[in-house]
């Protein structure tokens, strides 16, 4: 028996896998689940487009938003809340993490088939799921996990089949699939898709150009026809063609062509959208999982040689997306996920020869992210003095979070097993940190909301579209968003608006001349310069919580 097939027993395997499904699965109403700002907006669209009653156009509060995605998230947004009826962040957020489960399973079959072993497939399903990239924007409103899904499900079908050949049938059912993926994310995806695919065909038939020209180019163009046809149902159902070619197609994706001022090769040197930083993106994705990764890329390079067939799949799926997206003048980490099932089953397959050093980096960063959501909770705990901020079971599940990541550093043996589910206790230890925020004291009383109910309420934010949040918050409310430097000449204004002004938690929660209706405890996420050089000071508590005040002026102040 194989050091991997010894790992993960069926039920500790078992147990393992429901740990990381319900991690997935729970709480993904949460405001402050890890996410990126683009959600906000996506929320924004969706809505928007669900008040009009039709499926097209899209709809954005500016115009220039209007067409940032193609239609397939927001679609789904719009069934999943029955046009907005039931307008809930878990209801928007569920099926994308169900996406990434199902990914994740894909995973799992994947190196079962390949690593000869229930454990194999663990190891794969746990990697992909402990990838910081794949949690951060997994199981939230974004495009990532519906177009990681479809666009790694056909080399999933190939994986499974590694002796079957692109047939037309398959043709046909890749480019269906494919083209869905395309609805989610952008009609370009269809060039690495059928270049990966094309890649593989020829590399089966030992790189005999000729032959493959003649019999699987007509079929793979017959698969980019196929999915570029199902993402031109959005060009056919909408009846605003033209914004969709200047906002979409010219502006979002040629755009990003588009060198700036110090050039394209300038760019592509240094800078936030550089070649290196886009190159690390394997490693930003994994997280606390990136030396395992890294372990695993240096002895994939020294297997190159003696590689079977179905890890030459996933290769190729790998660098043909990672080339693919070294075009553009605008490269982010976040693009390499589609790519990130195929690293996990590599996981699997090389998790026999992974030093047990290297997974024990995991387990020490695991254990020390532990201790900072246990000393966030402390913290916490002492500034809202007077309020039952966790329960004695949260108490406990953080500190048994502790000493399972400690554990596994305690006995050699204990290592392998337990680096992976450190990581997800890591994201249930988030998701208990945030407890209180997503409870009564993280909400406005039923009073407050009642009272906002058909007002104008002014939110100064440092995002486009974060009135989204609080539209949910404040059912009925009509939530208007302005810039924060904004915020003087509003409140100035004698009309008859309400207010939601953030403040520490030791601050005064009267304001002159204003009555305060409500409050509800708030974790920021954003800081300036000062507020962040002011947190390494140790100010911590001050810039990270805060109370949401919902104030509104009194009469008798106006004039």
């Amino acid at each position: 028996m194989t050091e991997t097939a010894r790992t993960y027993s069926l039920w500790f395997g078992a147990l393992c896998l429901a740990l990381a499904a319900f991690v997935y699965l729970d709480n993904t109403g949460s405001e402050h689940a890890a996410t990126n700002p683009d959600e906000l907006l996506y929320l924004q669209i969706a809505r928007l487009t669900a008040e009009t009653g039709h499926w097209l156009p899209l709809q954005a509060t500016e115009m220039k938003h209007r067409n940032t995605k193609p239609p397939g998230l927001f679609w789904q947004g719009i069934a999943a809340t029955d046009w907005g009826d039931h307008w809930e962040l878990w209801r928007l957020r569920f099926p994308n993490a169900l996406f990434s489960v199902l990914t994740a399973a894909m995973a799992f079959f994947a190196a079962r088939k390949l690593g000869g072993s229930f454990s194999a497939g663990t190891v794969a399903a746990l990697s992909y799921l402990a990838f910081l990239g794949v949690y951060r924007h997994g199981r939230v409103f974004l495009t990532s996990a519906p177009e990681t899904f479809w666009l790694f499900l056909p080399f999933f079908v190939l994986l499974m089949l590694p002796s079957a050949r692109i047939t037309w049938a398959s043709t046909i059912g890749f480019g269906l699939i494919v083209g869905i993926g395309l609805l989610y994310k952008s009609f370009a995806m269809v060039i690495p898709s059928a270049a990966a695919l094309g890649w593989w065909a020829l590399h089966q038939r030992g790189y005999k150009v000729f032959e493959w020209l003649a019999r699987d180019v007509p079929k793979l163009a017959l698969t980019g026809i196929i999915a570029v046809a199902v993402f031109g149902l959005w060009f056919a159902l909408d009846p605003q063609r033209q914004f969709i070619l200047d906002d979409f197609v010219l502006k979002e994706d040629a755009g990003k062509f588009d060198a700036d001022e110090d050039g394209y090769l300038a760019t592509a040197l240094w800078g936030k959208h550089s070649i290196w930083q886009y190159a690390a993106g394997w490693l930003t994705n994994a997280g606390l999982v990136a030396p395992l990764v890294l372990a695993v890329f240096v002895l994939a390079w020294r297997n190159r040689r003696q590689m079977s067939a179905p890890e030459q799949l996933l290769w190729i799926w790998i660098i043909t997306l990672f080339v693919f997206h070294l075009f553009p003048n605008i490269r982010y980490e976040r693009y390499l996920l589609p790519a990130m099932p195929a690293v996990a089953v590599l996981c699997a397959l090389y998790w026999d020869r992974v030093p047990r050093w290297v997974l024990a980096i995991t387990l020490v960063v695991s254990l020390v992210a532990c201790l900072a959501l246990l000393g966030g909770a402390i913290l916490l705990t002492k500034q809202l003095a007077g309020f039952e901020a966790y329960s004695l079971l949260d108490w406990l599940t953080l500190a048994a979070i502790c000493a399972i990541c400690a554990a596994g550093l305690i006995r050699r043996e204990w290592i392998r097993p337990l680096a992976l589910p450190s990581v997800l206790l890591v994201y249930l230890g988030f998701t208990l940190f945030l407890r209180p925020f997503d409870g009564p004291i993280g909400a406005f009383a039923e009073d407050a909301a009642a009272a906002a109910r058909g007002r104008s309420v002014v939110l100064p934010a440092p995002f486009t579209a974060r009135d989204e949040i609080y539209r949910i918050l404040l059912p009925g409310a009509d939530v208007q968003h302005i810039r924060e430097k904004d915020l003087p000449s509003a409140l100035a204004d004698q009309s008859n608006r309400m207010f939601i002004l953030s403040i520490s938690l030791d601050a005064p929660q009267e304001l002159p001349g204003f009555r305060t209706l409500g409050r509800r405890l708030n974790l920021r996420d954003y800081f300036n310069g000062e507020e962040t050089a002011d947190m390494l000071r140790g100010n911590v508590a001050k810039h990270l919580f805060a109370w949401d005040l919902l104030v509104e002026r009194v009469p008798s102040a106006a004039p």
